[in-house]
């Protein structure tokens, strides 16, 4: 079952520019209490302090940590009441120094000047969380190295890092000097943000390596991982310096290049520096290259960064030092190619086997929960087991891994293959692979930006993935489609947190059913023509399944149409006039004009033949552009059109795919199948009712391979050509044999489940007629976000297309020249054929 969490509904909104500002202010005052026990021990040469571990000097306590937490504590809650604030030292009481004392207010304009953005930026309180070491380095303290004591006040706002104070109390390393705060302060997702120093000026002390080389710098733990951390990291100079703020404070101030922390350090010694760091282009994540996340109440996680910390300079500034330019993610990705390494993560994954094949880099950034920490195996487990097995569990998951070579990183969401080592002989039938998707937006630059640039396409892209979760945790629609042999992933976990306040924090996790190869699955560039059958037949039988004709003779009372209506787009497919902008429709012929026909003039007059009229195509196209989109795509998006119920449409009316390109397309040999190929299908983030004819002409211009749409092959290097002097060896009537194809299967399926009585009486309530009509609407509909908008994003010319022509996830047009003509072709040929109609 999905697991649902309401996001925070407070609403009383916090400045962040205003909170950082008091933070500086409750550092500084901090900073008085750690100078005033230091002033004292100077006059008795006596510091009062203890050990929270026995056998760990970083762990002292002493009436400094107390005093300057009473102070900063005492402080914020008086100032920001209602303020979930979380200091290391919460569970000593003191009544000492500190007690007893008149606090002024804070001030929430002390750094305004320099925080335009922040001081623009609000949050609802619930959102934020402040954490406090009142001293970092407290051993350093005790031990008379004042250089690396701090008072680090870090903000985080659903996790993440994003405001920190850094308090100095003495700069230089004495009392001579008065205190210094480093304060930071960068929003979610930005590449850099607003710094600055408070207090006293701050003199940066000198690099702490050489000047030809990268600098990391560490602590004096003997840890053995820690110790393979820094062989990864490969520096010209390791340095030791004591305190977690003073090591990234390091990186932060130009003085190294790395920080890496131990496996103890906790979300109060990461929380402000990060921000500083960040705030000045750095980054900050655990030694896998996962976000820290800053979340008391984290499922599982506790306090404690166990995974270690990896904080490193700006891009460019690392990559110049670093001696084979790698940036943070090249660092973190050879981390998790470490055995000693990844070992870190055995509690989570399960304890590596004897009879486990060789060690494989794996992809532990993205095997994770939504809360942040790695997948835990018992989860994963049970969730399989109970959703093939019901109650019962054949078997105990005993580990999982999640190979690097599987790992897909993409804009928008994360995923990657987990391979399953079973217990208990009762395991045997138990999947060897499951596939995991992760979608949190929040995390990701590229979606933050768009978020900013682009408001409409991240509100979509958001709920998009809100409906592949729904979808494929929708019991009742997976069976139908089952019942149909229509396959799609069975849904063994599927964790859904939207948030409709703050569309970008929704966040989507799902533990798919893998189509992987040792099953016999594979996925091709573009489909063949038996490939090409076979997800037309596929498409046709899942159209079939879900007609207002159908559930009529399902007797349901249309029960399943209401489970699927309330978990897809009320109007699928990405490229529909109300998922893109406005502008599309109105500057197609401008951009054909200018741009397109410039950088294919050549193909057009090589490849294709003289009736096809490229010069005025761009102007024709946007003159039917708004209509032949309404055609496409006649049920409301936001509302009802009333096509859903009345009209020529309601018939037709059908769940579609809604981005059926040849990447979204599994395959694997079955004697059993017409074609001789089974059809799996994926990514059902655009899934939603529409014409069923859209999903095939959108196979057939994006997702099949040029010997499929009718060219001949021209050479033995495989390349095809349509001869302006004639035919060419080009096939006119492969196209059409598809759609009839489709159709076909469209009007056999509907037969057998019951939504018509007999071929004849199928083909009367679906006339061919109409679907040729929707057909030609259809191309010239993708015609238009193909010309008027894909074109333009890649910069399409025939070199680009040949430069992508091995990769899978693009569409046809994008990645092969005759698919690129064919599609110029037919968009002309739909364009007369609707004058002469």
């Amino acid at each position: 079952m999905p697991i649902v969490a309401a996001a925070s509904t407070s609403t009383e909104l916090v400045c962040v520019g205003e909170l950082l500002s008091t933070c500086v202010d409750a550092a500084l005052k901090g900073c008085d209490e750690i100078r005033a026990v230091q002033e004292r021990r100077a006059g008795t040469g006596a510091l009062s302090s203890t050990r929270k571990d026995a056998d760990d000097p970083r762990s002292a306590l002493t009436e400094a940590d107390t005093n300057a937490q009473m102070a900063i504590v005492d402080a914020l809650r008086a100032t920001w009441p209602g303020l979930r604030i979380v200091g290391e030292e919460d569970e000593h009481e003191h009544d000492g120094g500190a007690a007893g004392k008149t606090r002024d207010a804070l001030r929430a304009d002390l750094i305004r000047a320099e925080t335009p953005d922040a001081s623009e930026w609000n949050e609802p309180m619930d959102a934020l969380t402040v954490f406090v070491d009142p001293v970092d380095g407290t051993r350093e303290f005790v031990e008379g190295r004042l250089g690396a004591v701090q008072c680090l006040i870090g903000v985080a706002c659903r996790g993440r890092a994003v405001a920190g104070a850094i308090g100095l109390p003495f700069p230089d390393g004495s009392l001579e000097h008065e205190t210094s705060v480093v304060w930071g302060v960068a929003r979610p997702g930005r590449a850099a943000g607003e710094s600055g120093v408070a207090g006293a000026p701050r003199a940066t002390p000198p690099p702490l390596g050489e000047k030809n080389g990268a600098t990391c710098v560490t602590g004096d733990s003997t840890n053995a991982s820690l110790a393979a951390a820094r062989v990864v990291a490969d520096c010209a100079t390791n340095a030791v310096i004591g305190g977690a703020g003073n090591k990234i404070l390091a990186v932060a101030e130009g003085r190294a290049e790395i920080a890496l922390m131990h496996f103890g350090t906790s979300l109060w010694d990461t929380c402000a520096p990060e921000a500083v760091l960040r705030a000045r282009g750095g980054k900050v994540t655990d030694l896998f290259g996962a976000p820290l996340t800053h979340d008391p109440e984290r499922p599982g996680g506790g306090l404690i960064n166990d995974l270690g910390v990896l904080a490193t300079a700006s891009g460019p500034s690392l990559k110049e030092k670093d001696a084979r330019g790698r940036d943070h993610g090249a660092i973190a990705a050879e981390m998790r190619a470490d055995p000693t390494l990844v070992a870190l993560l055995a509690p989570y994954s399960g304890p590596s086997g004897a009879d486990d094949a060789a060690f494989a880099a794996q992809a532990s950034d993205v095997a994770r929960c939504l809360d942040g920490s790695p997948l835990r195996v018992g989860e994963v487990g049970r969730a399989i087991a109970s959703t093939l097995c019901g109650g019962d569990e054949p078997g105990t998951l005993l580990r999982y891994s999640a190979p690097e070579s599987t790992a897909i990183r993409g804009l928008m969401s994360d995923a990657v293959r987990l391979e399953l080592a079973w217990g208990d002989p009762g395991a045997a039938g138990m999947p060897s692979t499951a596939f995991y998707k992760r979608v949190k937006l929040g995390d990701l630059e590229y979606a933050r930006t768009k978020a900013v640039t682009q408001p409409m396409k991240i509100a979509r892209d958001v709920k998009s993935a809100g409906v592949e979760a729904a979808f494929l945790a929708c019991s009742e629609v997976t069976s139908a489609l089952a019942a149909a042999n229509v396959r799609v992933p069975r849904c063994f976990r599927a964790e859904l947190r939207p948030n409709a306040e703050d569309p970008i924090e929704s966040a989507f996790a799902l533990v798919l059913e893998d189509f992987a190869p040792n099953n016999g699955w594979h996925q091709e560039r573009l489909l063949d023509p038996a490939q090409a059958r076979a997800t037309l037949s596929t498409l046709a039988r899942m159209h079939a399944t879900f007609t207002a004709a159908a559930s009529a003779a399902r007797n349901d009372r249309g029960a399943l149409l209401a489970s699927l209506e309330r978990a897809v787009w009320p109007a699928g497919a990405y490229w529909q006039p109300d998922m893109q902008p406005a502008s599309q429709m109105t500057t197609v012929a401008a951009v054909w004009r200018d741009t397109h026909l410039p950088a294919f003039r050549e193909a057009f007059q090589a490849c294709l033949p003289a009736e096809v009229d490229v010069e005025t195509l761009g102007e024709r196209l946007q003159a039917v552009a708004a209509d032949a989109g309404a055609s496409s795509h006649p049920f409301g998006l936001d509302q009802p059109s009333g096509a859903e119920t009345g009209g020529a449409f309601a018939k037709w009316r059908t769940l579609i795919h809604g981005d059926a390109k040849a990447a979204n397309v599994f395959l694997r040999t079955s004697p059993d199948m017409p074609e001789g190929v089974e059809v799996g299908l994926i990514d059902f983030q655009w899934m939603g009712f529409g014409l069923g004819v859209v999903d095939a002409a959108h196979v057939i211009a994006a997702s099949v391979d040029p010997e499929t749409l009718g060219f001949a092959d021209g050479d033995a290097e495989g390349s095809f050509r349509l001869s302006r002097e004639g035919s060419g060896g080009f096939d006119e009537g492969a196209a059409p044999a598809l759609f009839a194809h489709y159709y076909d299967e469209f009007i056999h399926a509907s037969v057998a489940n019951g939504a018509a009585g007999s071929e004849e009486e199928a083909r009367r309530t679906w006339p061919f007629e109409e679907a040729s009509a929707q057909y030609d609407a259809a191309i010239l509909d993708f015609s238009r976000v193909a010309f008027g908008y894909q074109w333009v994003r890649v910069g399409a010319s025939p070199a680009s297309l040949a430069a992508a022509a091995d990769s899978y996830n693009k569409n046809s047009y994008n990645k092969s020249l005759p698919n690129a003509m064919w599609l110029v072709r037919e968009c002309d040929a739909a364009l007369r054929r609707r004058r002469a109609a």
